[in-house]
């Protein structure tokens, strides 16, 4: 019941604001929230069909949309996410979760999906426009891979990590740096001080073509170049870099991204 009252928070939190992963902007909304599903070894398969049942539930219903990031490094994991418009929706979202039909086929999901996981989290996270850096819009409905950097930062540090982003942001505008990174603070859900940098993608070949941009030369960053490698070792308690691939099995994606992408989107019938 847990996991099905998160989902359904999940996704009805959306009801209040635009989707970072939906979003026909390019202004990501203020908050996200993530559910991250851990799975057991072997059982991304059993994972991903029950997943798409979830998926085939909620596009029956008035459920607002939602798309799966699939971890092709580190941990076995999905994150379900959705943008937040605030936190009003929490109570709109219990609601929902405990409404017929759809309580009853959620519930039987659950017990099926819950011998399928070791675990899970839910965060709750804060759009950082200022530690964020979009040189041109990117069309989410395209985004098929996400690269995510999840670090924490010591205490008190808040500053520096900014002073750390302004480096990094003078140098990609020297280097000619296209990729967007879009930077959240974890308000819940996880110690404190955790960010998620997110670089969404189209394919993998961008972070090809990102390997050859100099941004962290002497030459680009000039001045800077020693601080930013001194804050690299002051500022940070732990990184983790994770490749994801979005999973539209695992998704419901709105009508505007079937539309936009269909080859991608579109699910057999």
């Amino acid at each position: 019941m847990k996991r099905q009252i998160a989902r359904a928070l999940l996704a009805c939190l959306v009801c209040s604001g635009p989707p970072l992963v939906l979003a026909q902007s390019t202004e990501p909304p203020p908050l996200v929230k993530i559910v991250r599903e851990d799975m057991k070894p072997g059982k991304s398969a059993a994972h991903e069909k029950n997943e798409s049942a979830y998926a085939q539930a909620f596009s029956k219903s008035k459920f607002p949309n939602y798309v799966a990031w699939e971890a092709m490094t580190g941990q076995t994991q999905v994150w379900f996410v959705e943008g937040v418009g605030s936190y009003a929706g929490i109570e709109a979202a219990s609601k929902i979760a405990n409404a017929e039909p759809l309580k009853s086929t959620l519930g039987q999901l659950e017990v099926e999906d819950s011998e399928l996981r070791t675990g899970e989290r839910t965060l709750i996270a804060r759009y950082q426009k200022s530690l964020s850096y979009a040189p041109t819009p990117f069309n989410l409905a395209k985004a098929h891979f996400v690269w995510v950097d999840v670090v924490q930062v010591r205490t008190g540090y808040a500053r520096e990590f900014a002073e750390w982003h302004q480096i990094e942001h003078a140098a990609f505008e020297k280097a000619g740096e296209k990729m967007t990174e879009i930077v959240y603070r974890v308000s819940e859900g996880a110690p404190l001080a955790t960010y998620l940098i997110a670089w969404p993608m189209e394919s993998l070949k961008a972070l090809d073509e990102d390997a050859k941009v100099p941004w962290n030369t002497r030459d680009a960053m000039g001045e800077g170049y020693e601080r930013h490698r001194q804050l690299n070792k002051d500022i940070f308690v732990s990184r983790e870099h994770i490749l994801f691939a979005v999973n539209p099995k695992m998704s419901n994606p709105p009508k505007a991204y079937v539309e936009a992408d269909p080859d991608f989107w579109a699910k057999p019938k």
